[in-house]
């Protein structure tokens, strides 16, 4: 399959299994975005093995938590590539504990991310999608969304298992738009 010609975006980009999409995004002829929240380095050593595989690969700093920095993160893809063809929702934290001893901030810390992040960017693309009648969105979940595990995992795979229903409900929304 080839995606020559093809611009996509890939939240968490910059390490684990995010860096392992950019790189097969790259290798299938695709111009990639890199998008990471803190380690500047990480992303940018992406970029450059992107660039190796012979596309545009660029970094682009945002906390995916933020709608406006989703928003802003989406613009400078745009700006940058001149269309976005691929959402790649990749990015995701975890800070679980037993439940009855969890912080309320780790837990809108981690639905924040892994499930917010994906809304926020699911929203920034809709309008560039729609208008080109043309895109791919992608969210990274787990096992642990559809199975219970006995380790202490309950915001994380309380936010997978919403991911994947979100995700599924959007594609139901937007195939009319060829937004699949």
């Amino acid at each position: 399959m080839s995606l020559q010609g093809k611009n996509a975006l890939v939240t968490g980009g910059s390490r684990g299994i995010g860096r392992a999409i950019c790189l097969e995004l790259a290798r299938q002829g695709a111009n990639v975005a890199v998008n990471y929240a803190g380690n500047a380095k990480a992303a940018q050593e992406t970029v450059e093995a992107c660039k190796a595989l012979g596309v545009q690969a660029v970094a682009i700093q945002a906390d995916v938590a933020d709608a406006a920095a989703c928003e802003a993160m989406v613009k400078e893809v745009l700006t940058r590539f001149g269309r976005l063809d691929i959402l790649v929702n990749n990015a995701g934290v975890t800070r679980d504990g037993l439940m009855p001893m969890m912080k309320e901030a780790d837990w809108d810390a981690v639905l924040d991310t892994n499930l917010k992040g994906a809304f926020h960017c699911m929203k920034a693309v809709y309008r560039p999608m729609m208008k080109q009648k043309y895109g791919r969105i992608v969210s990274i979940s787990s096992v642990r969304s559809i199975l219970g595990m006995p380790q202490d995992y309950i915001a994380y795979c309380t936010s997978k298992g919403a991911l994947n229903m979100y995700t599924k409900q959007i594609a139901c929304e937007w195939a009319k738009y060829n937004i699949t």
